[in-house]
């Protein structure tokens, strides 16, 4: 055994031999595998192992189709094929229009990336699959490169490639322990002898946290029992003259495929059981949970209904093997939050279907630094401090239970709520305020007009389209407040905070004390890594604020090139501190009334930063819009949060201040061209290819990434970031709709929604150079349907900005 190597994976499942096979192809072949038992020993083995390429978002969709090309050339590989039966196609049934609208916006997304599904009527879906009944059933998606493949073989296939590209496997070598040195390396230690290596990956399926442990850290990853039974022979599978299409059911919480002349069913059943919550044997190897049939009558009995078939054959054998979830149901493949050198390949409840596409992903991330994709959805920072074994265990048990019923926009469930709150969200619920989740924290939506006022989620514009409609209305004449919780708020200071600032953006930094600037990061590809404003507090003091969502990931890469002569020190306040927002043309009376001091155009400009009292409590304001109206973010401490809300709250009355939420801002910002980090900002794209023209300086000395955009400045642009005005009023644009010129796929959609104060459907997203130009003629798919859209100025509200000036 190796006592040196550059990678070790831990786990010899499809997570790690997918990303041992991945390295070797990325030019990585100093690499290795340990295992504690024997490869596929853990849930890879039991694994239904269904191939689709059915994703939600255009990232899972690309992994999933190269997962699918890969597996096609392992299993026609003429020195070691293996069994996979490729492109029996499968079908997603619906029973209710809202579904099936949001199969036509998944069919949308996926066209982006090449991949063409088809959404068909009930009648079609028991052509293609014979053994169903229509009842009940208005059509379904139908994927024509559904399949499934042999687990084990898939894995010493990836196996046996790495190997012949110099990677070792080494079995029956369980890990004992890690230490990490100074220098971010690692010891790992094992039953057989330690080896010390550059890098580590965790890919150890549902002993994820065992391995966690070892370097002191906690994954939200919890596993569930999970059931499936293979069928004795069916007459009318022996008979037909085409293998049955795959079938995953929301209606009734299953799926089929065929196996043999049987068929193999699986349950997701609501009376469901999490598994190893209080520790695993670690004698659990190649075994099995208790067979429990019991708990899945309710589920068996819908798919007696859908398939009746099934009540006339027996059961040939019974699994019930644990399966990894995570909070969000999406795996966890990346860096590891906080630690150096450290990537995970986690939480893949659907790991063999997809298990190629994640190894691609991570391996091209330890060698590149990025991926060819933007990889946010299954970045393991996308939680943070919240991620806890209790709240992991809550929303597993919520995705198990709904594990076909995609998520409808703006929906948000509620199993683990609330799990981060503010001093004023039990004041802003008793106000009528209906929340969503942002990284965990409980953040006004928009404030419901009656207490028994209910939301019927969906594609299409719904019953808040005249709430927020109001609320903008409200910060348009009058004056607006509402709550920003969960900002990522880090103090840099230090006598080299601004120097340093100046290498990690793209523009300038201002250097004048009581200014804020907005700031890009790029990565050392050129693209687009954060969005910052930047607020110079004093001599010494730096506020750094991002998007909620980036706490962990801003960190990381601030930590990773702080300076090592100590200049430059960083301390989160993201938990402490929370932003009130006053926005509207009577804010600045508002605020005169509730703090001392010259809050006039001359005194406290646009972009502007001071110290303050708000009424009694501390705070640091800051003269910034994410409206496009005159507003004031009020950075508050959360121990004097609820001071400074009530002498708002009663410096407003005479000026007819409501509370608005977070939907209304995103009407608002959609106007002015504002972009959102991880929708808009994505690390595919550079800032000018992002229409960021103006905040990049390329005539400075040095900044992370600029020679790489220099080359993407010879090379021209890729793709452009444009607005769009849609000639439709029934429904937004979603991320991940195509933009079509004459028929054929010229761009994605990033977000859209309704501007109120323009009266225009808005939309953003990226499209092929030639379409850029302001003024061409080109068509959104919205809910399936092509609608005229053409491009347009991105700022379609005061463009001059004159309001927030004013």
């Amino acid at each position: 055994m190796k006592s040196q190597t550059r990678v070790v994976v831990i786990g010899g499942g499809i997570a790690g031999c997918s990303t041992l096979y991945h390295l070797t192809q990325e030019g990585w072949t100093d690499v290795v595998l340990v295992e504690r038992n024997e490869l596929t020993s853990g849930t890879t083995w039991h694994s239904a192992a269904q191939v689709t390429n059915f994703g939600a978002t255009q990232t899972m969709v690309g992994l999933k189709s190269h997962s699918i090309k890969l597996y096609k050339e392992l299993a026609d590989d003429p020195e070691y094929p293996i069994n996979y039966h490729h492109a029996d196609g499968g079908i997603r049934l619906a029973n209710t229009e809202r579904q099936m609208e949001g199969y036509r916006h998944f069919a949308s997304v996926a066209k982006g990336m090449g991949v063409e599904f088809e959404v068909i009527d009930a009648e079609e879906c028991a052509r293609r699959h014979p053994l169903i009944s229509t009842d009940n059933l208005l059509g379904g998606l139908w994927d024509p490169l559904d399949g499934d493949i042999d687990p084990a073989q898939l894995c010493q296939a990836l196996a046996r490639r790495a190997r012949l590209a110099g990677a070792e496997v080494y079995r029956h070598t369980p890990v004992t322990g890690l230490t990490q040195h100074k220098d971010d390396s690692w010891t790992v230690h094992t039953e057989k002898g330690d080896i010390r290596c550059e890098i580590v990956v965790n890919a150890c399926g549902y002993r994820v946290n065992e391995v966690g442990a070892m370097m002191g850290v906690h994954h939200p990853v919890a596993s569930m029992e999970h059931q499936y039974f293979l069928t004795e022979p069916i007459k009318a599978i022996e008979e037909s003259d085409f293998r049955m299409p795959l079938l995953r059911c929301p209606i009734s919480d299953y799926y089929c495929r065929q196996e043999k002349n049987g068929l193999l069913v699986g349950f997701y059943e609501q009376d469901c059981k999490t598994w190893g919550m209080d520790g695993i044997d670690p004698n659990f190897v190649n075994a099995l949970c208790p067979d429990d049939l019991d708990r899945v009558m309710d589920v068996l009995e819908g798919a007696f209904e859908r398939m009746p078939a099934l009540t006339e054959v027996g059961i040939h054998s019974i699994v019930n093997g644990p399966i990894t979830y995570t909070i969000d149901g999406a795996p966890l493949v990346g860096p590891i939050p906080g630690k150096r050198n450290a990537f995970c390949i986690i939480g893949l409840r659907a790991g063999l279907g997809e298990g190629g596409g994640h190894g691609w992903l991570l391996a091209q991330q330890i060698v590149h630094g990025e991926a060819c994709y933007d990889t946010w959805v299954i970045d393991p920072r996308r939680f943070t401090g919240h991620g806890n074994v209790e709240l992991t265990a809550l929303k597993a048990i919520e995705d198990y239970q709904n594990e076909f019923r995609f998520h409808f926009p703006h929906e948000h469930r509620p199993a683990g709520r609330p799990i981060k709150t503010t001093p004023l969200t039990p004041v802003l619920a008793a106000e009528g305020a209906e929340f969503g989740v942002v990284n965990g924290w409980e953040r006004v939506a928009y404030i419901k007009p009656s207490a028994d006022f209910e939301e019927t989620h969906s594609f299409r514009f719904n019953e808040t389209f005249d709430v927020i409609g109001e609320e903008v209305k409200a910060v348009q004449t009058a004056v607006g407040l509402t709550e920003v919780n969960g900002f990522n708020r880090i103090e840099i200071t230090g006598p080299g905070a601004r120097d340093w600032l100046d290498k990690m953006t793209c523009g300038r930094v201002t250097k004048k004390i009581g200014k804020v600037g907005l700031s890009y990061l790029l990565n050392d590809h050129g693209n687009i890594k954060a969005e910052a404003t930047l607020a110079n507090l004093d001599e010494n003091t730096v506020w750094y604020g991002s998007a909620a969502a980036a706490e962990f990931h801003d960190m990381d890469w601030l930590q990773k090139h702080l300076p090592d002569d100590g200049s430059v020190s960083l301390k989160s306040l993201t938990n402490d501190w929370t932003i009130l927002v006053l926005a509207g043309p009577k804010s600045r009376d508002v605020l005169s009334a509730a703090s001392r001091g010259d809050w006039s155009a001359q005194a406290f400009p646009w972009l502007s930063v001071r110290h303050a009292f708000v009424g009694i409590a501390p705070a640091v304001v800051m003269s910034v819009s994410f409206s496009g109206e005159l507003a004031y973010e009020i950075h508050v401490p959360n121990n004097q949060l609820y001071a400074a809300y009530l002498a708002l709250r009663k410096a407003g009355e005479e000026h007819g201040l409501r509370l608005f939420g977070s939907q209304a801002v995103e009407s608002m910002r959609l106007e002015k061209g504002y972009r959102h980090w991880k929708a808009d900002l994505i690390t595919e794209f550079d800032p000018l290819e992002s229409a960021l023209d103006r905040f990049v300086k390329l005539d400075k000395p040095e900044f992370i990434g600029k020679s790489a955009l220099e080359e993407h400045v010879k090379a021209g642009p890729r793709r452009k970031f444009v607005s769009l005005v849609l000639d439709c009023t029934h429904a937004p644009a979603h991320g991940g709709d195509s933009i079509l010129s004459d028929g054929k796929c010229v761009g994605t959609i990033t977000s859209g929604g309704w501007g109120y104060r323009t009266d225009k459907n808005i939309a953003m997203g990226f499209v092929d150079p030639d379409f850029a130009e302001i003024g061409t003629a080109l068509s959104v798919e919205v809910i399936g349907e092509p609608v005229q859209a053409s491009v347009v100025d991105p700022c379609l509200y005061d463009p001059q900005n004159s309001l927030m000036r004013a």
